[in-house]
This record gives C-alpha cells, sequence and structure tokens, in this order.
C-alpha cells in the first residue's frame, strides 16, 4: 500500500473516532452538554496619532482586501442648532457633500468618483458630524485630496440648498404618515421636553430661515482640525497612510478652543396619558415610559441584562407573554436605552390590534410591574448573559467596526479599552444586580403612556385610565395665509360687500344659488406628477354643505375619495377602502369651501366677511381682488367685470411643503340656472399641476346616499356615481 493511501485511511479513521466519540457519552437533556470556557478574545488596537493643528488620526491596517476607507467624526450635531432655525445642520450635512467644492461642483464630484467606483458621503447626526471615503486602494492618493477638498472648502452651491431645503420640506410634509415616527417623536417630547434639542423638530418656518451664510458659518465655527477624529482602515502601511494624512490636512488651520452650549432636557418627568388621533390606522401603536440613563453610569452593565431580559428577543419577558401567550402585539420590544453623553430612555412599545389597545396598555404594566415584583430569576440572568455574550463577538468581527467603536470613544472620552472590558462586567452581574437596577431606574409613577391610533373601536375608552391629554400633531405652515394682507378699514369692507354681490348676480343670483343642494361634475384632467404628465377621468358628487365624492379612471386604475364626516374614505383597487389620510381631509374640506356656490352660500354668516384689496392687473386684464373669510380660512379671489370669479390665491401643502396655489377659470356656461366656468388651471409655486376640462355639470341631481357610505375595511368602494346619480339639470 503506498504511503498516500496510509495517510488517507488513517486520516478517515480520526474522523469516524471524531463523530462517534458523542455516542459515548451522550446526554438526555441539551443543557446537561458541557462546553469549554470562552477564549479570551484579541481586539487590535488602531495607532493613534495627533496632528499639529490637533487632529487626531486612528490607523488600522487590514490587508485582506485592496480597499481603503476613511472616516471623519466632527464635534458638532443637531443639537447645536438655533432654536429658530432647527434644520440647519441636517441640510448643512446632505449639502457639504452635494455643493460640491471651491474646484469641482457636486456633479463634477459624481462623475469624478464615479469613474473610480469610489463614493464620499457626508451628514451631521444629533451629536456629531460624519463624512466617509471608500475606494480601491490603487485610486487613494487621488480621492484623498478630493476627500478632504470637501472637509476644507465646501462651495454651497445655491441651487443645491435649495434642492435641499425642498427635500427638507418634503420630509416635513410626510412625517405624520409613519404611525410609528409619530409615536417614537411625540414620546421624545413627553420625555425630554418640546424645546429640547433631543426632541424638536424642524418645521417650514425653521427650514425657510435658513440662508447660505448659515451654512459657511456653520462650517468655520465646527469644521476645523481640532474638532476631527480622522480614522482610517484598509490595505495601506501605517508609517505611509501618517505621511498622506499630514500631506492631505496637516496645512489646515486650528480652530479656536470653544465650549459648545450644554443641550438641555426638561428636569421633572410628565407622567400622564397621552394620544395621537391618527383615523387612517387600523391599529394602535402604544409606548410607555421615562428618563433613561447615560452610557458611563457604572449600572450599565447590570442594565444590559435586565434590558435582556425584559425585552432582548424570542425569550424575554415581553415577546414571550406579551405576544406569544397573550397574541396581544404584531410587534413589541423595550428597555432601558442609553446614550453616551446623555440619557436614553426607559420604554416598552407594542403594536396591537385597534380593539386591544386597552388590553396591550394593560399587559404592558403587567412586565413593567413584574421586573421589580417578581424579579430575574438565576435561570433568566444566566440566559440573558449568554446571550449578550454569544452575540458580543459581532462587535468586533471586522477591523472597520473596531475602528468605529474606537473612535466613538475617543470622541465621547471613554476610555480606550471600553470594549474589552465589556464581557467581564456583563460575566459579574447576578441577579441581585438585575434586582437593584430594576428598582432604582424603573419608575411607575414617572411613566408616561402614548397612544398612536384612531378614536373608534377600542376595547375600552383610554379615559378608564385616567385623564388623557390629546396631542396636537398638525404640521405648522410657516407663512400663514398667502391670502394674509393689512387689517380690513370699514371703507375696504363696505367696497368688498358691494363687489361680492356682483359675484352673486354673476353666478346666478342669491335664489338660484341658495336653491343648490348637489353638483355632479365630469371632467378630463391633466396632472403633473413625479412620473409626468397623466390623463385623469374625475366623477365629483358633491352634497352640499360638506360632503364630497370623487372617483378617478387613472392608468393606475380607479381610485375613490369620499369626504363625509368620520365615515371619510379612500379606495384604490389593489387596497380596497381605507381611512381618508387627515391631510386628504383637510384640503377636500377646504376645496369645498373655496367653490364659488359654497362662498356665495355661506355671506349671510356671522363670521363670513369679504374685503377689498382694490384694483390690479393680472395677465394684462383689470381685475378687483377680495378676500373673502369665513370658518378660519381665507381665500383671495380676482373678479371681472361681470363679476364673475376668475382667479383664486390660496396656499396648501404640496408634496414638498407649502405652497402657493393659483386657480385659474374660464369658458363660463349655464348650468342649469348656475353659470359656472367649464375650464380650470391650477399652478403650484408657479408651474402648472393641473388642467381640467368639464364635460359635464348637474346641478341638484338626485343622489344615492350609499355613495357617502363607508364600506368595511378592505371592501371595495360602491359602485360609481356616474351609474347611481341621476342627471338633474344642466
Amino acid at each position: 500500500m503506498r504511503t498516500p493511501q496510509i495517510t488517507r485511511l488513517f486520516a478517515a479513521a480520526a474522523v469516524t473516532a471524531a463523530l462517534a466519540a458523542p455516542a459515548l457519552g451522550q446526554v438526555k437533556d441539551y443543557r446537561q452538554i458541557k462546553f469549554p470556557d470562552m477564549r479570551t478574545m484579541s481586539i487590535p488596537k488602531p495607532e493613534r496619532i495627533v496632528l499639529d493643528n490637533g487632529m487626531v488620526v486612528m490607523l488600522l491596517e487590514n490587508h485582506e482586501l485592496p480597499l481603503i476607507e476613511v472616516s471623519a467624526r466632527v464635534r458638532t450635531g443637531s443639537r447645536l442648532d438655533p432654536a429658530e432655525k432647527v434644520g440647519l445642520s441636517g441640510m448643512f450635512g446632505t449639502v457639504l457633500r452635494t455643493g460640491g467644492t471651491k474646484t469641482r461642483t457636486g456633479d463634477q464630484l459624481d462623475d469624478f468618483l464615479e469613474a473610480r467606483a469610489a463614493t464620499i458621503d457626508t451628514g451631521v447626526g444629533i451629536d456629531s458630524g460624519s463624512a466617509n471615503l471608500s475606494c480601491l486602494k490603487q485610486d487613494f492618493d487621488e480621492v484623498l485630496p478630493v476627500f478632504a477638498d470637501v472637509l476644507r472648502n465646501p462651495a454651497f452651491a445655491e441651487d443645491k440648498i435649495k434642492l435641499a431645503k425642498t427635500q427638507a420640506n418634503s420630509f416635513i410634509s410626510r412625517r405624520n404618515d409613519n404611525p410609528q415616527g409619530v409615536m417614537n417623536r411625540e414620546f421624545a417630547k413627553l420625555v425630554y421636553g418640546e424645546t429640547s434639542p433631543y426632541a424638536r423638530t424642524s418645521e417650514y418656518a425653521t427650514i425657510d430661515a435658513v440662508t447660505r451664510d448659515d451654512f459657511t458659518a456653520f462650517h468655520a465655527k465646527y469644521y476645523v482640525p481640532n474638532r476631527v477624529i480622522l480614522g482610517v482602515v484598509g490595505d495601506f502601511d501605517s508609517k505611509e497612510m501618517a505621511g498622506k494624512i499630514k500631506a492631505a490636512f496637516g496645512d489646515w488651520a486650528k480652530g479656536p478652543a470653544v465650549k459648545d452650549d450644554e443641550a438641555t432636557w426638561q428636569s421633572s418627568p410628565r407622567p400622564g396619558y397621552y394620544y395621537v388621533q391618527k383615523e387612517d390606522m387600523t391599529q394602535s401603536d402604544i409606548i410607555i415610559g421615562h428618563m433613561g440613563i447615560r452610557r458611563d453610569n457604572p449600572d450599565y452593565y447590570a442594565v444590559e441584562v435586565m434590558n435582556e431580559v425584559l425585552g432582548g428577543g424570542f425569550a424575554a419577558r415581553l415577546f414571550s407573554n406579551v405576544r406569544s401567550k397573550k397574541g396581544l402585539a404584531y410587534s413589541v420590544r423595550g428597555g432601558l436605552d442609553s446614550n453616551f453623553d446623555y440619557p436614553g430612555t426607559f420604554n416598552t412599545w407594542m403594536t396591537t390590534k385597534t380593539e386591544t389597545t386597552a388590553a396591550g396598555i394593560d399587559a404592558l404594566m403587567v412586565e413593567i410591574d413584574g421586573i421589580n415584583s417578581n424579579p430575574a430569576t438565576d435561570a433568566e440572568v444566566k440566559e440573558a448573559k449568554e446571550s449578550i455574550l454569544n452575540s458580543f463577538v459581532f462587535n468586533y468581527d471586522s477591523p472597520a467596526k473596531i475602528l468605529r467603536q474606537q473612535m466613538t470613544y475617543e470622541y465621547f472620552g471613554y476610555p480606550a479599552d471600553y470594549l474589552d472590558r465589556y464581557r467581564e462586567n456583563i460575566e459579574k452581574i447576578t441577579k441581585a444586580d438585575v434586582a437593584r437596577v430594576a428598582a432604582k431606574y424603573i419608575h411607575k409613577d414617572q411613566l408616561a403612556v402614548l397612544v398612536v391610533g384612531p378614536s373608534k373601536g377600542t376595547d375600552r375608552p383610554l379615559e378608564s385610565f385616567g385623564k388623557v391629554t390629546k396631542l396636537d400633531i398638525a404640521i405648522k405652515d410657516s407663512k400663514g395665509p398667502a391670502t394674509a394682507v393689512a387689517a380690513a378699514s370699514p371703507e375696504s369692507l363696505t367696497k368688498g360687500k358691494a363687489l361680492f354681490e356682483k359675484v352673486v348676480t354673476a353666478l346666478g343670483g342669491g335664489e338660484a344659488v341658495d336653491g343648490v343642494k348637489s353638483m355632479r361634475t365630469v371632467a378630463n384632467s391633466t396632472m403633473k406628477g413625479p412620473m409626468g404628465e397623466m390623463n385623469v377621468k374625475v366623477v365629483s358628487t358633491l352634497s352640499l354643505p360638506d360632503r364630497l365624492r370623487q372617483e378617478a379612471t387613472t392608468p393606475m386604475g380607479p381610485i375613490v375619495s369620499v369626504l363625509n364626516g368620520d365615515d371619510s374614505y379612500m379606495s384604490m383597487a389593489s387596497r380596497g377602502a381605507r381611512p381618508l389620510p387627515e391631510a386628504r381631509r383637510t384640503d377636500l374640506t377646504k376645496s369645498i369651501h373655496r367653490q364659488a356656490i359654497s362662498l356665495v352660500q355661506h355671506r349671510n354668516d356671522k363670521d363670513f366677511k369679504v374685503q377689498s384689496l382694490g384694483a390690479e392687473t393680472v395677465d394684462g386684464a383689470a381685475l378687483e381682488a377680495l378676500l373673502v373669510s369665513f370658518g378660519g380660512e381665507e381665500t383671495k379671489i380676482y373678479v371681472d367685470a361681470t363679476g364673475r370669479i376668475v382667479r383664486q390665491h390660496y396656499r396648501a401643502t404640496g408634496p414638498t411643503g407649502p405652497a402657493e396655489m393659483v386657480a385659474s377659470f374660464s369658458d363660463f356656461r349655464p348650468a342649469s340656472n348656475i353659470v359656472l366656468p367649464y375650464k380650470s388651471q391650477t399652478t403650484m409655486n408657479g408651474e402648472v399641476q393641473q388642467s381640467s376640462v368639464t364635460e359635464e355639470i348637474a346641478v341638484n341631481p338626485s343622489v344615492d346616499e350609499a355613495l357617502f357610505k363607508k364600506p368595511d375595511e378592505g371592501a371595495a368602494a360602491p359602485d360609481g356615481a356616474a351609474n347611481r346619480a341621476g342627471s338633474g339639470g344642466k
């Protein structure tokens, strides 16, 4: 037999023996299996260098792949934004990169990086700024100077600032769409206080207040080398890399030593029950909690184990009891969170069906009580520690992660061996420690309970728990009504009333207008959207004073919107009926109030007021401008010599925030005994958004009440109005 064959046979026998060995000492329970102690892990340390200008540089070699990554951590953050310009830092972080530099525009920078499969990105978070570079080793010498140029010499191009503002306003306009986003935002206000930098939100006004000068001042104040920690990881020689970093950043002038203002939060908790009404939901999001701790708290490790017992995973109490056993939660979690230099929050939260909202609150309260009244057992603590330690390796499973952690410890002033001591400190925790920190940091008398969800359908009223404070999440309009003018004088009101009488006459006269109870219109519209122009046929059934059904036939299928008080809904072929979003309800209500017939029918209301703003020339035509207000709404209308309303100016919320809207009307014709426009065009901020040509207007058609009835959740909407409303007069 040849030697290789003998070797293979011995190897096979060794493997067979190894596989057979466990069979000689099999155990009946997996928990009896003995494992050796975990080996001591050796975490590599980056080389730390401080340049003459104060920049801290951390280098960590990794020769596995021919890649190099650079990360910068800058001492700044959104918590330093002026209160009147919240949102400045977020936009700054975007435009720092997109706005280009003094030698390359943002678009040229895109082309340069794309040709080398490299990336540079920048941003500003709540407690720091960041900038990151990733490229192939072979391109590093070319790309590093560009990265330095972005940090040191940003151009802040005006067009990119405008784009960033548009994007910021777009985020504001959509911020109430995500229920959990609403929950987290409002909970932060309850814990930290509405004016705290850790809870405040940008508004249209604060975004609008930011100028390019603010960007340059922000950069000059915070983006100096002695406020920067720079980390480099990848395929390089540390000595050579140190020289390259010095060449790119060594001549960057050091900034003055400035002590930043301390970000504050409220000192007293705000316990109680709070509610955010959100009718476009079929479930409730619930969060309960109060202020938490900082990560440098000596009890941090015991808190980590307590968190694992309470809400760490599938075996944790919240998941096991609330979700698995009681079946109350789609998702549930909880724990005492911490941040590096300001306190986190203690919170437990869940998503549950609307009809189990109160039961969900009860279930969370049971677990909050239980972590104290029913302390963690030895078995729970043992399992929690094993779970934490078994996942611990993922904190340093790549050199890039290790470098980021070391940069974080440097940034917040934590010891460099903080990560090394983590395992040892977790292993020391006992069930007595867990019981102690639960009693010390979880306070039932400080709990704020917040529910986000619909107002109807809960298993019992929220008031059964105690006094409920309803929170207002309406998005503030920065500039107020577009029609805002100087206070009305007696003369302007007298003239305005006389001119409005001409409007009543031109429309058909007071008696004819007051006799309108319903209308049905069929129109073909061309709408501008994100994907370009779209042709839509819209059938509208209006039942005055405040009910409306719109059926739109679109290329994506039919869309139905019904405004009918609490039964308002919208329906799409792919989704069935759902509650009408609040923003859409508001828009439809205001659109009814702006209609000429509605304006005239409210002319005798106590709060109805019409003010003459004087003559104006619009598109070459001499028109009279009037400001009409009632019900808290204002509309600026333009009237021609015959009394017809040919133009309206108003303010609305568009896809990217507050928008100046202008509606123009033409082709006036009789519809029964009322004279109405058959053509219209609407612009938003000067750009045409919609053009409509009306095919048919029916005045006082018979209206089937089923058109406004809300179908069951998920069911299809009622048949079209075109088939169920009589023709009426024309």
